[in-house]
């Protein structure tokens, strides 16, 4: 529309275009009905731009009394917005400029403003329009606004066919009802506009984070009942699938047959545990809090996994201080929270690697929550760190999802790190996920007991 280099006049660009369908059709040149519409276009100055933000970024219902007003001077001060809202306004043969002023708080400016295609059809301003148009705005100031129509061809000459005077003799009567002594607006209209676009941009910033929490809060619902759905309609069934697996294991003499059976139960287990962990996640339980050691926690799910891992070559490090870690916490989750991580560390390195489990103090040093509001609190500081492939950007977005799994199908259906999440959240501490050019750090930030 306007290229950086060119912008030496005080223009910003192009208005939406001035569009007349009954002046087209008496120029079109093959006779067609529906040949494309004619289009003028007029120029946008510094204090359009103002003038024109500052309506976009009001809302509906604070239209003030000292906003009218400032568009109202901005007209009164600038030909081709005064020309671009007389002749896309609604009015009659008379309008007045409040009337004016007050179209330009309407859904039918915005939505003129946000149309893609005049932008797309917006012609490109060169050096020599500018100039014209700016010869044509020194020359007005001279004048009586009043008079301004008579130069309106002139204006739309410059960039557009000659308009043969059919919009100025359409142009209404405009009733000049400005009170130029009234100086009651002296704020600049530039600050107004940083201000207003300011608290735009903080209402944007409020919504969205009011439609996250709307949709964490439906996702939670949505979990919690299908997690009833699944507990009233699945659990029943495996319960009798298991019962009789093991029954029949008992009578069966055949030791394959009998490893099938067993086979049977352990993931008739594990599709129970699938749906305990939605429901945990759904609705957990009220944790019991009490006076916890975090390094007895990290040491009992230590060696819980080290034991699994005494065939495999993977190597488990542990790192403790030497004297407790006291949290006020409920133990168990604690220990179910760390198997989470412990879990997915051990499947990231397959049996060939190596995973360090550390436990360190923060003086006041950690954040505990996203929360701004929530203070930097003296914390504990437990870590899992491995060296398997790490976390792609998705994977790292979505860990914490309830219905996300980066692994492989039959892997899990990606409910533990949620779980550990929700115990987090029970216990005002954080949990996160952090991976660099290789491996991953799990870390579980827990406040110290006072």
């Amino acid at each position: 529309m306007i290229s950086q280099s060119t912008r030496t006049h005080g223009w910003w660009g192009l208005l939406p275009p001035i569009v007349d369908d009954e002046f087209s059709g008496q120029e079109q040149h093959d006779g067609s009905p529906d040949a494309p519409s004619r289009r003028w276009w007029l120029p946008l100055s510094d204090t359009a731009m103002t003038a024109m933000s500052l309506a976009l970024s009001n809302e509906p219902d604070q239209a003030s009394r000292s906003l009218e007003r400032r568009l109202m001077k901005a007209m009164a001060s600038d030909p081709p917005l005064l020309f671009f809202a007389m002749l896309n306004a609604p009015t009659g043969a008379l309008v007045s400029l409040s009337e004016l002023a007050g179209w330009f708080l309407t859904d039918e400016f915005h939505s003129l403003v946000c149309d893609n295609e005049w932008l797309l059809a917006a012609p490109q301003l060169n050096d020599a329009q500018q100039r014209q148009w700016s010869w044509l705005k020194a020359k007005s100031v001279r004048r009586d606004p009043q008079t301004w129509g008579d130069d309106l061809g002139d204006w739309l000459k410059v960039l557009g066919p000659d308009p043969a005077g059919v919009f100025t003799d359409r142009l209404p009567r405009l009733i000049w009802d400005l009170d130029e002594q009234d100086n009651s607006v002296q704020v600049a209209d530039g600050s107004q506009l940083l201000h207003r676009l300011a608290q735009s941009a903080r209402r944007q910033r409020n919504i969205e984070s009011q439609f996250l929490a709307f949709a964490e809060e439906q996702k939670l619902a949505s979990a919690k009942q299908l997690a009833y759905g699944l507990s009233h309609e699945i659990n029943n069934p495996l319960a009798n699938i298991s019962a009789r697996a093991q029954s029949l294991a008992h009578q069966e003499d055949d030791p394959r047959r009998r490893e099938s059976l067993e086979q049977i139960t352990r993931q008739v287990y594990r599709a129970h545990e699938m749906i305990a962990g939605l429901m945990f996640y759904a609705n957990p339980s009220e944790p019991e809090f009490e006076r916890v050691d975090l390094a007895e926690v990290a040491s009992e799910a230590f060696e819980e996994f080290r034991a699994q891992l005494d065939l495999s070559s993977a190597d488990l490090i542990l790192h403790l201080p030497d004297g407790p870690a006291e949290v006020i916490a409920d133990r168990l989750m604690m220990l179910e929270a760390l198997r989470v991580l412990l879990r997915n560390a051990v499947e990231a390195v397959q049996g060939r690697g190596t995973i360090v489990v550390s436990l360190g103090f923060e003086s006041g040093a950690a954040k505990i929550g996203d929360e701004e509001s929530i203070e930097s609190r003296a914390c504990w500081n437990l870590s899992v760190a491995d060296s398997g492939p790490g976390l792609t950007e998705e994977a790292r977005r979505h860990a914490f999802d309830p219905y996300y799994s980066g692994r492989e199908a039959g892997r899990g259906l990606g409910l533990g790190l949620c779980r550990a999440l929700r115990i987090a959240e029970l216990h005002q501490a954080s949990i996160s996920l952090s991976s660099g050019l290789a491996g991953c750090v799990a870390t579980l930030l827990v406040p110290a007991a006072g």
